[in-house]
């Protein structure tokens, strides 16, 4: 039997026996229907943590403990949701996977239909989508961008700004999600941060290769808790390059608050914010070189909102959030070639860099709204709201000289450009679902949602349909049909004078799953899915070429093009997923997805897109003893990362890198995988413990393509013309990287 057959059946034989837990969140409706319950029932309705060696501690204060409670999935009756239940993770688990850092959002890659950018960054990619179409909730909260350094136009980064030690779990929503969330294409990341459940204060103090911080957790006068975290990396001690010609600096903090201020009044508060800034400088004197683009970044991101609670009437209650959020960038570059203008000439380094690029944005976004819950007995709940944003942008994009477009053969053409909008436009919507429970054993949900964006006068009617059917008490069939819209970013709607005119994006969800066995923990489920996007950006200069296929990337020279929405694309897919007990000592989770992601530009013939990975399987797991030692591992493959070739002879008779635009995506890089593991140590001296952690990244050192590269160094010593293919080279992502440090919570 080959090796992948082996491997697939390993994972069959894992899904057989799947198993998932309990989740928890914080929609308006799931708030809503919370504070009903503890209002008349103190038990939980959500089914309540697994019991056994690997659940976590039952105080729920304990910060640092990295015993794991399996809650990857809703225990709750199948009457009781509306939707296609979330991927959940809480933060004990997160701690205890190889592979991630610590860092939740590296975590969610592990759900299906989630694949990553690079190496580098944390992006989560839902079904094919950008990262710009996910949505994040910090407490019920809005926070554009959650991630260090951070570029317009992305809701990823490098890592996230918030400590997984602070938060208490995590759902990642991939499609169908009521009209309560806001309007995004992809996913809804729902983040909750811990809650203090005793009077005792608890802090935790933690020092690694990746960074230092703490987080301290205290009892509120008169019931509610508060809760700190800061955090400072120290990878630039340890090395100069991650792998980006570079390395990051970041410094983050967070402040949440809970209160109860009377029986009927519950009020939150969010404070956010981060700071980071990375120099990357290419090999100048290295002939393998393929960047020759110097690039300083400086930015920051804060977010501050509170969230009041009140409880009108048994079946009536309400919400009422008000936030701000602030990110700011600079970026500046020089190109250390200077071009002569003359093809196949370049100086390779000059003592006076040539400035290429500029950057200084500014995005404000003051966001208002209002929920509210009401039941009319047990068979119908409706919930509505609207919302209003004010958004302040202020950018100053200068690219006066540019550079002799990658995607242009004429040696005479450039993308240079520049951009300077200020301007402040709202933004309001509104919405309303009802839920029908027809019977005990089918629920019928629909609603809708309408946006107005002042920008450009659109105005969207988005509807939404979902239901559940009940087949046995741990046996439950789901169906969902959605539609979504969302305005792209405004730096691309301000890059060009008829970029102003792009229409709101629209994507249409339909998804039907089956849950084969949801209960007492345990979870095995199949789900189908096909997502349907119109009026997606395209290039009007290039015919293939859709916005679905250019992701920046920080180090190399942006490029804004014209664009115009008449772009289409199609994701679809079907995904196997559990989890489940191996023993009395084994948690083990698998999962394993087909999809296809693609879009067309202008000329209506789709391609693959960026993040186009047909086949992605992940297994993952840990090992516990007792309470002193805990190994924790997780294996993934996923096909090849699709690329556009090059004009070979054209751009060796240039001497730079010229794309084959009618090949766009339709070469693949080959399949993937990795391994991770990790090992914690646990000492207790008291109350008090240290534990001690230790793994490595990528342990059998697998090649992992991130693409293939133009050579200009070698290109301007002659060695291209001759040998087109000498000066392409084929670049690899991180290989082994260790990952080491501890923590101590007292």
């Amino acid at each position: 039997m080959s090796s992948r057959s082996v491997f697939v059946s390993s994972l069959v034989t894992l899904l057989l026996s799947a198993s998932m837990g309990s989740s928890q969140t914080s929609s308006p409706r799931q708030l809503a229907e919370a504070r009903i319950a503890d209002n008349s029932n103190p038990v939980s309705e959500s089914g309540g943590p697994v019991t056994g060696p690997l659940s976590s501690a039952a105080n729920g204060n304990v910060l640092v403990n990295t015993t794991v409670q399996v809650s990857a999935g809703s225990q709750s009756n199948a009457t009781d949701r509306n939707a296609p239940e979330p991927f959940h993770a809480s933060a004990a688990e997160v701690m205890s996977s190889a592979g991630t850092y610590g860092d939740f959002s590296r975590y969610l890659q592990l759900f299906p239909g989630v694949v990553f950018n690079t190496d580098e960054s944390d992006d989560v990619l839902v079904r094919g989508g950008n990262p710009i179409e996910n949505l994040y909730l910090v407490d019920g909260i809005e926070v554009p961008n959650i991630n260090h350094i951070a570029t317009e136009a992305s809701t990823g980064g490098l890592v996230s700004m918030i400590d997984t030690t602070a938060l208490d779990n995590v759902d990642l929503r991939t499609g169908g999600y009521d009209a309560s969330y806001e309007e995004r294409l992809s996913s809804i990341v729902d983040i909750h941060t811990r809650e203090t459940k005793s009077n005792q204060r608890h802090t935790e103090m933690d020092f690694g290769f990746v960074g230092a911080g703490g987080v301290t957790e205290s009892p509120l006068a008169g019931g509610g808790s508060l809760l700190v975290s800061a955090h400072r990396s120290l990878l630039n001690l340890f090395t100069n390059d991650i792998g980006l010609d570079g390395v990051p600096i970041y410094t983050n903090g967070m402040v949440s608050a809970h209160k109860k201020l009377t029986s009927k009044d519950e009020v939150s508060v969010l404070g956010l914010g981060g700071a980071d800034s990375i120099n990357i400088k290419p090999q100048s004197l290295d002939w393998v070189e393929t960047n020759t683009i110097q690039t300083q970044y400086s930015g920051g991101r804060a977010t501050m909102g509170v969230r009041w609670q009140h409880m009108f009437s048994r079946h009536n209650v309400g919400n009422l959030t008000v936030s701000d959020s602030e990110q700011h960038e600079t970026i500046n570059q020089q190109n250390q070639f200077v071009d002569t203008n003359v093809p196949g000439e370049h100086s390779p380094l000059s003592d006076v860099l040539t400035p290429v690029y500029s950057e200084q944005t500014h995005d404000g976004m003051l966001n208002v709204r209002y929920d509210d819950y009401l039941a009319f007995g047990p068979k119908l709940t409706v919930i509505a709201g609207g919302t209003l944003h004010s958004y302040r942008i202020n950018y100053d994009v200068s690219q006066p000289e540019g550079q002799q477009s990658a995607l242009n053969s004429n040696p005479e053409y450039t993308d240079a450009t520049s951009f300077t909008p200020h301007l402040t436009t709202l933004e309001r919507g509104g919405y309303a679902e009802a839920t029908w429970h027809v019977n005990d054993r089918w629920s019928l949900s629909g609603g809708g949602r309408t946006e107005m964006f002042r920008f450009g006068g659109h105005k969207t009617v988005t509807p939404r349909l979902n239901s559940v059917v009940v087949l046995s008490s741990h046996t439950a069939m789901h169906a969902s049909f959605g539609q979504y819209s969302q305005m792209p970013s405004f730096i691309y709607l301000t890059a060009w004078p008829q970029n102003y005119k792009l229409n709101p994006i629209r994507a249409q969800h339909v998804i039907a799953g089956v849950d084969f066995y949801n209960g007492h923990g345990s979870k095995l489920g199949i789900e189908a899915y096909q997502k349907t996007y119109r009026d997606y950006p395209v290039s009007t200069e290039y015919s293939t070429l859709s916005l679905a296929d250019m992701v920046d990337t920080l180090g190399q020279q942006f490029l804004w093009i014209p664009l115009i929405s008449q772009g289409t694309g199609t994701g679809r897919g079907i995904e196997v997923f559990g989890q489940t007990h191996l023993g009395s000592h084994i948690l083990g989770q698998a999962n394993i997805a087909y999809s296809r992601a693609e879009y067309a530009g202008l000329d209506g013939i789709k391609r693959p897109g960026n993040f186009d990975y047909p086949i992605v399987a992940n297994c993952a797991g840990v090992y516990q003893t007792g309470r002193k030692y805990e190994a924790s591992w997780r294996y993934e493959y996923s096909t090849g990362r699709p690329y556009t070739p090059y004009l070979l002879n054209v751009a060796a008779a240039q001497d730079r890198p010229i794309y084959d635009l009618n090949r766009v995506n339709a070469l693949r890089g080959p399949a993937y995988s990795r391994l991770d593991l990790q090992f914690d140590r646990t000492v207790f001296i008291g109350s008090q413990r240290i534990i001690a952690y230790a793994g490595l990244e990528n342990l059998l050192d697998r090649q992992n393509l991130l693409g293939y590269y133009w050579m200009p160094r070698l290109g301007a010593m002659g060695g291209c013309i001759t040998d087109p293919e000498r000066c392409v080279s084929a670049q690899y992502q991180m290989s082994r990287f260790p990952n080491f440090g501890l923590r101590y919570a007292f």
